[in-house]
């Protein structure tokens, strides 16, 4: 699922002693890695959502599910916890820019946490297919709310190189989170034919596959442009 992207160097913690490039360059890639196998974990999930793989009384893809958004909490929650660290530095009152950015990492935060209670509503056990669907509905609009929001600071990528990647990011974050949305509303209904369930449930899924695979290919667009600004605003050790 998407998360908070921003074309400045980040306030991230010093945990050991090192240059400012290397904090950086490690903290990214921490938050890339956990982020991208959260984003595989979300493609299994949702290929585990075909009816010919499994029906919607077992509970492997949405336990998968679960197990992706908890690590795409702690990158959400990272990332909000920076923009407060971030906020906090400022010297003066903050801009129109930084409070979008809480806006959007709020977002993010919000979004992720409902995708949970969303996969915890589709297990078995529950079963309430219902508020799972409109948890995820919610939830993926607010990913494309964040995404919009984060694609404003347009004005400050350094090269044509980062825009690109910027805009490749938001992309596949926005359509991603549409993909989403739209899979989820057939779960608000019922169906008497079990024919005609299975047939929609195939659909969904791979809706499902889809949008999890660009929100993995966002991820890839991501740390390819965090590694850049870096780079752009940084001295080489």
């Amino acid at each position: 699922m998407p998360h908070h992207f921003v074309n400045r160097l980040r306030s991230h913690p010093v945990v050991r002693e090192e240059s400012f490039r290397r904090n950086q360059i490690r903290w990214e890639s921490a938050s890339a890695i956990i982020y991208l196998v959260g984003g595989v974990l979300f493609v299994w999930g949702s290929i585990r959502f075909f009816p010919s793989l499994e029906t919607r009384a077992e509970n492997r893809g949405a336990w998968i599910f679960l197990a992706g958004s908890l690590l795409y909490l702690i990158v959400t929650g990272h990332d909000t916890t920076e923009v407060v660290r971030y906020r906090r530095q400022l010297d003066g009152p903050p801009t129109t820019s930084d409070r979008l950015e809480v806006w959007a990492a709020g977002s993010y935060l919000i979004g992720t946490l409902l995708f949970i209670a969303g996969s915890i509503f589709f297990l078995s056990w529950i079963g309430d297919y219902s508020a799972g669907a409109w948890c995820f509905i919610l939830g993926s609009l607010l990913f494309a709310v964040g995404a919009t929001i984060d694609v404003l600071q347009i004005v400050r990528a350094p090269d044509i190189r980062v825009l690109q990647l910027l805009n490749l990011t938001a992309l596949s974050f926005v359509v991603g989170s549409a993909l989403f949305a739209v899979a989820s509303v057939p779960y608000l209904f019922t169906f008497q034919n079990a024919a005609d369930e299975r047939t929609v449930d195939s659909f969904l899924a791979a809706q499902f596959v889809v949008g999890s695979v660009l929100f993995l290919v966002g991820g890839f667009f991501n740390y390819r442009r965090a590694f850049l600004v870096i780079d752009s605003s940084t001295t080489r050790d």
